[in-house]
This record gives structure tokens, sequence and C-alpha cells, in this order.
């Protein structure tokens, strides 16, 4: 068991690493440590989700700063929380990943159920709330129908409770909200039961028809950060230097004009000037000679550049995030060298995959061994979650023939399915098979209704579905 960071103080909860909540196994939460983790769960939307949904928004701190007096204000923002975020999310999860059985007849039932759930919205809503917060949940459901459905949870709407083993096991689940008069309503999921509560008060728990908690959390890291909570200081600091940046251009261009020594007075003893103008005006008798000017400062141009440029490059380096808009992303770069220039994002996408994969199964245990009367898969079957096979693709520019070519001399090592998930936009190469004999009887069979005095048994609709033209 990792070791303990600190204790809710109130309940029997506790608070381990990654602000994971821990909770004594076989129990079940009394209103008091309801109250702990939830008094947790706030602190941690004031110091994490909120900032960083904030950092996400372009609603950055420097927007917050008090307004400078005789000084330039500029406030600029530069959004590159969105861009890291959306940038590796559409890297990791633009593709929906495969999800198959080698059964024929459940993977049918299961292509058609993700279809029907939107499965791959909901996935890659997923993927973005992970790279933003560090963390998402998956929450199975029962809709009016009793179909058996999904809907991912944002962290700050939702949190997971582990039991106190070492192999830390989800223990209950717990979906919050303010409705418009502040008052806190939400359910305590558990493995065999649930409870609503609203305030401090728990309702009597409920049985339904899940076997394990119906819900999972997706992280990538086991630290639960997101992809920018490490160059925060460096984004803010971005944001900094350009504001002052654009003040310095606007202080040139509202610059202080100097006329020293010259007497601008007319004949009446009015002086012909507009002292909006920004001028500073003194007729000194004394001064040997005139002097007209701009009030000028250093320019440090050179060095803001500098650190503009250093900033941009430490925040995609800390971040594992290339900059695609790199002179070295251009030119002629052999797909070699482009995946070297890619390997650190690889690296971190082929870790938050198993982590992925590990949620998944779970889910799909829950929902296949829960008492749906096989509406996903068939009954006799429900432990076939154990078989199911996940395929992830990146999303980036491939190049279709080579991906064609390589499919196709995997063919002659590979099964056919493995072969086929090679080739980007295959999302279910079982089907695909399927679909490919039968186009091949339907092109035998046209060929032989066009042959004259072709025997009977191979011409026809039945040709194809009979025992002898399989003979």
């Amino acid at each position: 068991m990792v070791t303990i960071i600190s204790r809710i103080t109130t309940g029997r909860g506790q608070v381990v690493k990654g602000d994971v909540f821990i909770f004594p196994k076989g129990e079940k939460l009394t209103a008091e440590d309801l109250q702990g983790f939830l008094a947790y769960q706030r602190l941690l939307y004031d110091k994490r989700y909120k900032p960083n949904y904030n950092l996400y928004t372009s609603n950055h701190p420097i927007l917050q700063d008090s307004e400078k007096a005789w000084s330039e204000n500029n406030k600029l923002v530069v959004p590159m929380p969105r861009l890291l975020v959306d940038e590796y999310a559409g890297y990791f999860g633009g593709n929906a990943p495969t999800v198959q059985l080698e059964d024929e007849t459940d993977n049918d039932s299961l292509q058609a159920w993700l279809n029907n759930v939107e499965f791959a919205d909901e996935h890659s809503e997923i993927v973005k709330t992970v790279a933003m917060f560090g963390r998402s949940y998956l929450l199975a459901y029962q809709s009016e129908g009793a179909k058996p459905e999904v809907a991912h949870v944002e962290p700050d709407e939702g949190f997971m409770i582990y039991d106190d083993t070492v192999k830390c096991e989800p223990l209950a689940f717990v979906r919050y909200s303010w409705d418009e008069n502040g008052i806190l309503e939400g359910t305590i999921y558990y493995a065999d039961e649930y409870v609503t509560f609203t305030d401090d008060t728990l309702e009597e728990a409920i049985p339904y028809t899940w076997h394990d908690v119906p819900a999972v959390e997706f992280y990538s890291n086991e630290e639960r950060q997101g992809i920018f909570d490490g160059v925060k200081t460096l984004i803010e600091a971005l944001d900094n230097v350009m504001s002052r940046k654009a003040n310095q251009v606007d202080y040139f261009d509202n610059a202080y004009m100097l006329a020293l020594g010259l007497n601008l007075e007319d004949e009446d003893g009015n002086i012909q000037i507009d002292r909006n103008q920004r001028l500073i005006y003194s007729p000194d008798a004394d001064a040997t000679s005139a002097k007209v000017g701009f009030i000028e400062k250093p320019d440090a141009d050179g060095m803001q550049e500098n650190l503009i440029n250093r900033l941009i490059d430490l925040i995609y380096y800390t971040s594992m995030i290339p900059n695609l808009q790199d002179i070295a992303f251009s030119g002629n770069s052999s797909g070699v060298a482009l995946q070297f220039k890619l390997l650190p994002m690889q690296n971190m996408a082929a870790f938050q995959e198993r982590k992925f994969i590990k949620s998944l199964r779970r889910m799909f245990k829950v929902l296949f061994e829960s008492a749906d009367g096989g509406q996903i898969v068939r009954a006799i079957n429900k432990g076939s979650w154990l078989d199911l096979r996940f395929t992830y693709t990146r999303n980036m520019p491939q190049n279709m023939a080579d991906a064609v070519s390589t499919a196709v001399q995997a063919s002659s090592l590979l099964s056919q399915q493995t072969a086929l998930a090679m080739i980007p936009g295959v999302d279910d190469p079982q089907a695909e098979i399927k679909r490919k004999q039968e186009e091949q009887n339907e092109t035998v069979k046209n060929a032989f209704n066009s042959v004259p005095n072709a025997p009977d048994y191979l011409v026809g609709d039945d040709y194809g579905n009979t025992e002898e033209s399989e003979e």
C-alpha cells in the first residue's frame, strides 16, 4: 500500500499519493465519513480543478492582476494549456480504440452497444479531461428502458473511494452536485446497492443490478497529474513577459515630448500647444540651447525575445509535447527521424494506454457480469471480458499506401484481424473480414451465373449457402 499522505479531518477516510481516497474494506460510509471526503474534495477543487479549468479556458491569473496607475496595463494570455491539452488529446484519443471479442455473435452485439451508447465520444471526453485534470471517471447506469449505458464524470463532479488493501480495489463512487438553492445532492454507489444523500443526511440503501462498483477511474500516471500541471509557472511567466512587451510597445507609442529652453508663447502670452498631447514644456531662461525630443527608456527587446523563446521551448520540452510548428517538423525528414522527435509523447501515450486498458477492462467486467439479461453479450459468456482486445491507434498523419503495404506483408505472419488492425480507419477488423468474404462470394456467384451451361448447384441465390458448394 502506498504511504498515507494525510487523514481526512472528519471520519475514517485517508488520502494517499495522487490525492487518492481510501477507506476500511467492507465498511459503509457514515454521514461524518462522507462530509470528510467532500471537504477534502472541495480543497482539491480550489487547489487544482478550478485553476486548471481556468487555465484551459484562457482565464489566466494575470487577468486578475490589479490595474497600475500611470502605467500601461496590458494583460495578454497565451493559451498554451488549451494547445497542449487539445494537441495531446487529439494524438492519443482522436481515434477511438477498437474493442473486440473473438466470438462473432457476441462481437456484433458488443459493436452495436458501443455505437448505441456513443462510446467513442465518451472516450474522447475522458481523454481530454485526464489531460486537463489528471483523472476522470466512467459511470455505468441503467437507462429508463433498463438498458446498460455509460457516461463520463469529471473529477469536480465525483470521486472514487478505494479500500485499504494492497490491491486498492474500488469500494464506492460518489457523484454529487448542488441544486439551484445551493443544497448538496448526490449518490454513493457501492458494489451491491446505492445510497442517495442531501447535505449531511443519508437515505436508505437501495439494491441494484450491479455486482461491482459501477464506475472506474481513468488516469495517465499514479500521481494523477495533467499535461500542463508541471509547467504552470512557465505559462504564467510567458503571460507576464508578453504583457510587459506589449506595455513597452504602448510606452513608445505614448512617449512624452520634451521642449526645454524654448519659448513657445506668442505675442499675447498664449502657448500654441495642446497639453493633452503628452508634451513636457519648460521655457527655461537659463538654458544655453533649446532641446526638443522624446523621453526614452532602454530598449530590452532582444532580452524579451530570448526569454519568450526560452519559455516556449521549455513549456513544450518539459510537458513532452512536441512543437509541431517547429522547423524540425518541416522539410523532408524521414519517417524514422520524425518518430524520434515524437518519441517523448509516444512514450507518455504508451504508459497512458496501459492505464486506460486496465480501466476499460474493469468497466466491461462490471457491464458483462451485471444482471442485465445479456444485453451486451450473451449471459453464458459474461466472463468474456477477459478475452476483450483493445487496440489504440495514434491520430497522426498516415501514409495510407505504406500502411496498406505493411498490412499486406504482415498478413503472411499474422492473422487477418491483426493485419487489418494496422490500417488506419479500420475500426472493426472482424466485420471487415466478414464483408470481404461476402463480396468474394457475390463475385463468384455472379461469375457462374454468367457462364453458359454451368451446373445448377453453382448457379442461383443458394450458391455459397449449401453443403455441396462448401465442399
